[in-house]
């Protein structure tokens, strides 16, 4: 019987120690593990955050896309086509010493879609923000015959610009200011008697502060379709004052689109800058010359005359925006010309209710 307690003594003590072997390992992983863990949700560091909010913005979303609006321009054209043969020079163009020449006189138009951003509505008017690319046709268009020095081919003359806001009761707006250096311009619009304009409720963000990985919001109106895209920034050194870049999708039509970036979480949210472009290819191919009264098959050989045309391929996922900052600088820099309009910039923009 001794025995026999002896070893049920054993046995509780071999127990008793792997158990203790058991707990010791469990805790030890523990500790392993609290150095890994991430920071606390809702903790603050008046950082940018680099995620989105948990509890999402749908309904800020919804707000701000009252203040974005799309931009139609469509711009006219008389073009002169001369002959080689005539030797057209544009001085002779310009002094009308070519009215007698042989030329080919034809009118044209050109369009562009955009987006528009309120940032002023009082005094039964309002000023929007989008990119000058958006807005500017060159008053003249000149090509030359490459064989021919200085002799001209063809002029295309603006003789017309419309620009359209949809949304707005008199959507024609007129261009008050513009720099083409950094793509920034502002329209005026005239409002009805009862018309009721949002400024965009955000409030400025610094984009200076945007860091690799700064999580953010575009919206715009790509193909005319109001959609908002979600990026994060990658910030190329030495020009962050001016512009940053982001692998936002960009498509025709978000040029304009602000951008936002959310500080410490959803109710953070604050305007950093304003996508303007994405890179692009040049692509040439051979276009079919097909007169309206020859009926083109694809399943027969065709004879008649090829022409080459080119267009431009997006590379999608890199979007560049302009800054923040280059917009503010912008606006405080034609201060006075738009006060002699009647403007006061201290008005732009939104200002958080005292």
């Amino acid at each position: 019987m001794a025995k026999s307690q002896n070893v049920m003594d054993l046995r509780k003590i071999l127990t008793l120690a792997g158990l203790a072997v058991v707990l010791l390992f469990a805790g030890a992983c523990s500790q392993r593990m609290v150095p890994i863990a991430t920071r606390p949700a809702g903790s603050r560091d008046g950082k940018y955050d680099t995620a989105p909010p948990a509890g999402g913005i749908s309904k800020k979303l919804e707000q701000i896309a009252g203040s974005v609006l799309r931009l139609n321009v469509i711009a006219f054209y008389e073009t002169y086509t001369f002959p080689e043969k005539s030797g057209v020079t544009l001085w002779q163009f310009k002094t009308q010493q070519a009215e007698n020449k042989e030329s080919v006189r034809s009118v044209s138009s050109e369009s562009v879609l955009g987006t528009a951003t309120v940032i002023y509505a009082a005094d039964n008017r309002a000023v929007l923000l989008t990119c000058a690319h958006v807005v500017y046709f060159p008053d003249t268009l000149v090509t030359y015959y490459p064989d021919s020095l200085g002799i001209v081919r063809r002029i295309a003359v603006k003789i017309k610009q419309k620009n359209f806001v949809a949304g707005l009761d008199d959507p024609q707006v007129e261009i008050l200011a513009a720099d083409t250096e950094n793509d920034i311009a502002l329209l005026g619009a005239h409002l009805s008697l009862n018309e009721q304009v949002q400024v965009m409720p955000v409030p400025l963000g610094k984009s200076s502060e945007l860091l690799w990985g700064t999580f953010v919001y575009v919206m715009g109106l790509p193909n005319g379709e109001k959609m908002v895209e979600s990026g994060i920034v990658s910030k190329p050194d030495g020009v962050r004052d001016t512009y940053f870049v982001t692998n936002a999708i960009f498509n025709r039509g978000m040029s304009g689109g602000p951008v936002f970036a959310l500080r410490d979480g959803s109710s953070g949210l604050e305007w950093v800058g304003m996508a303007k472009s994405a890179p692009a290819t040049t692509v040439f191919y051979l276009q079919p010359s097909v007169d309206k009264k020859i009926i083109y098959s694809k399943s027969e050989p065709y004879k008649g005359d090829a022409l080459i045309n080119k267009k431009k391929m997006i590379n999608y996922g890199i979007t560049c925006s302009v800054s923040m900052q280059e917009i503010i600088r912008f606006v405080q820099s034609i201060g006075s010309e738009l006060g002699k309009k009647g403007f006061d910039i201290q008005q732009f923009f939104y200002h958080s209710p005292e």
